[in-house]
C-alpha cells in the first residue's frame, strides 16, 4: 500500500453511512426534468421521495442516451482529474496512433479550441492537485448514494463490488503514474499496487503478463448501466411519475426565470427547472442564465459476445498502455475506447475501436471468436477542469443544473440526484457546492 506524502495533504472527507435525514420541503413543487440519464433519473427519485411533482423529459427512453454505454465502474477514488501535468507533450503522439487513445476531427478544431487551451491550464500541477481535492468530496460519497437508490429501486443485484483494476505492461508505464497515485494516497483513496504474481492472481484468465497494477477495492461495478436506469424509471412511474419522450427545442424566459419549457410536442409550464440533459445541456443552461464551457469527449464501445463457457475478467479492467477497458457486463464483455473530440453533429467513426480488437486478443486470446453484437457512440459532456457543474443557476433561483460530469457520470449520478434535491427543497447540503458552480473559473 502506498503511503501518504506529506508534501500534498489533502484530508479525506468523512461521508455518511446513508443520505442525510428527509425534512420536508416547505412546499411541494412540480419539478421538471430536462434528461433522462443517470443524473436526471436519480434527481427524480430523490425529488419524488420529498413530495414533489416530477416530470421528466428527454427525446430517448430512460438510460439508453450516454448512459448506456459506459465501462460501468463506481469510481469512489476517481480524484484523478483528465488534464494532467505533461498532457500536453504526449498527444501529437497519441494523434499520430490509429489505435490510440486520443482521436480529433480536424474541422472541429476551431470550435473546440477555447476548449482545449482551458483544458491545458488545468493540467498545471498545483490546479491538478486543488482539482483533485475538489472531486474528492463527490466521489469519496458515490457509492453510498447508489446503495441507497438501488435498495428504493430493488436494483441491488446489477451492482457489484468487485473494485477497478488498472494494468501496466512495464515497469516504466507504471512509473509514468507516480503522480496519479500521489493524489489517491494524498486524498486517502484505499489502493494496492500489485506485482505481475499478484496480477495474475486477481485475473487468471489474462494471457499477457503486465509488470504492475493497481487495485482500487472499494470502487463499485455497474454491470448493466441501462438496466440500472431502466430500474429507477421503472419505479418513478409506479410512484406517480412522468416521463414524456420529447425533444427539447428552448426555454421560455420570464422575469424571474425560465417559465416554459417547448419541445418538438407542447410547450409546458415550469415552477421549478433542472437541467440534466449531459452534452445537450450547454445551450439550455445558457437560455438559463449560465453561459458555461462545456464539450463533448465522444466514447465508443463494443459488445463482445465470447464463445460459451469462455473465460473472461472478474471487474472492468483498464489496459493502460493502450486506454482500453475490458468490462463483463451481462449481456456480454464490452470494449470501451478513449476520447475523440468531433462535436454532437459528426457521424461516428468505428475504425479505430475496431483495431483496438486486435489489441484486446494479446491480453484474451478468446476475442478473436468473439461475435460483435453492439457498436455503440456516446457523448460525454465534460468540461475543462474534470468537475462537474452542480448547483443553482447563478441567474434564475428556479433552475438548478446538473450536468458536465465528463467520465464520471455514472458514478456521480445518484449522489448528484441527492444534492439537487437538497437545492430545490432549500436544505443546506453535506458538503461544500462552491467548487462546482456555474460561474467559476474552470480552469
Amino acid at each position: 500500500m502506498a503511503k501518504v506524502p506529506e508534501r500534498f495533504p489533502c484530508r479525506a472527507v468523512p461521508f455518511m453511512s446513508s443520505a442525510p435525514t428527509v425534512s420536508p420541503p416547505v412546499a411541494p413543487r412540480h419539478v421538471t426534468i430536462i434528461g433522462a440519464g443517470i443524473v436526471g433519473m436519480s434527481a427524480a427519485l430523490y425529488l419524488q421521495r420529498d413530495g414533489h411533482r416530477v416530470t421528466v423529459i428527454d427525446p430517448k427512453p430512460p438510460g439508453t442516451g450516454t448512459s448506456l454505454g459506459n465501462a460501468g465502474v463506481i469510481a469512489t477514488g476517481g480524484v484523478t482529474p483528465t488534464a494532467m501535468p505533461g498532457l500536453w507533450k504526449k498527444v501529437p503522439k497519441m494523434l499520430l496512433d490509429p489505435a490510440g487513445p486520443f482521436a480529433i476531427r480536424w474541422r472541429y478544431l476551431p470550435h473546440i479550441a477555447p476548449w482545449l487551451i482551458r483544458f491545458l491550464q488545468a493540467g498545471d500541477a498545483a490546479r491538478v492537485r486543488q482539482i483533485s481535492r475538489e472531486l474528492l468530496p463527490l466521489v469519496s460519497r458515490a457509492l453510498i448514494a447508489h446503495e441507497e437508490l438501488v435498495k428504493l429501486a430493488g436494483a441491488e443485484d446489477i451492482i457489484r463490488r468487485v473494485g477497478w483494476l488498472k494494468l501496466y505492461g512495464s515497469e516504466g508505464s507504471f512509473n509514468g503514474t507516480a503522480f496519479d497515485r500521489e493524489l489517491m494516497t494524498g486524498c486517502g483513496v484505499k489502493f494496492d499496487v500489485l506485482d505481475g504474481d499478484e496480477v495474475r492472481q486477481l485475473e487468471p484468465h489474462l494471457q499477457k503478463r503486465f509488470a504492475r497494477g493497481i487495485f482500487q477495492p472499494d470502487a463499485g461495478f455497474v454491470s448493466l448501466p441501462h438496466k440500472l436506469i431502466a430500474a429507477y424509471a421503472e419505479h418513478f412511474r409506479r410512484n406517480g411519475g412522468t416521463i414524456l419522450q420529447e425533444t427539447v427545442r428552448r426555454l421560455e424566459i420570464g422575469p424571474a426565470g425560465p417559465e416554459k419549457v417547448v419541445t418538438d410536442l407542447a410547450i409546458h409550464p415550469v415552477d421549478r427547472l433542472v437541467i440534466a440533459a449531459g452534452a445537450w445541456s450547454k445551450a439550455l443552461a445558457a437560455e438559463a442564465g449560465a453561459p458555461v464551457p462545456l464539450d463533448t469527449e465522444r466514447g465508443y464501445h463494443l459488445n463482445l459476445k465470447l464463445p460459451d463457457g469462455t473465460p473472461s475478467v472478474g471487474r472492468p479492467t483498464l489496459i493502460a498502455d493502450q486506454s482500453y477497458v475490458l468490462a463483463p457486463m451481462q449481456e456480454g464483455l464490452r470494449l470501451t475506447s478513449g476520447v475523440e473530440l468531433a462535436g454532437l453533429d459528426a457521424p461516428p467513426d468505428f475504425r479505430r475501436i475496431r483495431r483496438m480488437l486486435d489489441l484486446a486478443k494479446d491480453v484474451l486470446p478468446a476475442i478473436g471468436q468473439a461475435e460483435v453484437t453492439r457498436e455503440w457512440l456516446g457523448y460525454r459532456p465534460s468540461t475543462p477542469d474534470s468537475k462537474p457543474v452542480v448547483g443553482r443557476s447563478p441567474r434564475y433561483a428556479n433552475t438548478v443544473l446538473a450536468f458536465g460530469h465528463g467520465h464520471m457520470g455514472l458514478s456521480l449520478g445518484p449522489l448528484t440526484g441527492r444534492v439537487v434535491a437538497d437545492l430545490v427543497a432549500g436544505r443546506g447540503s453535506e458538503f461544500d457546492l462552491a467548487p462546482y458552480r456555474a460561474d467559476r473559473s474552470f480552469r
